[in-house]
């Protein structure tokens, strides 16, 4: 980054608004699911992974591009 630009925080803040939103969307479909069918917590707990899991992946991803821009 030169020093004369800013730092891109609107980018870092969507990355941790990615994570939240995934998790969260996980929790309440997950829940959702479990209660529509009666699985316990498997839903939840499996959405939760998944809303963790998505956003960290395109996290790593673009950590790699911006590592081989440089």
């Amino acid at each position: 980054m030169p020093a004369n630009e800013p730092p891109p925080w609107g980018k870092y803040l969507g990355l941790g608004l990615e994570m939240v939103v995934g998790v969260l969307l996980g929790y309440f479909v997950g829940g959702w699911l479990d209660r529509k069918f009666g699985w316990g917590t498997k839903a939840m707990i499996t959405g939760v992974i998944v809303g963790f899991a998505a956003p960290m992946y395109v996290l790593i991803r673009d950590g790699i591009r911006e590592n081989k821009d440089r």
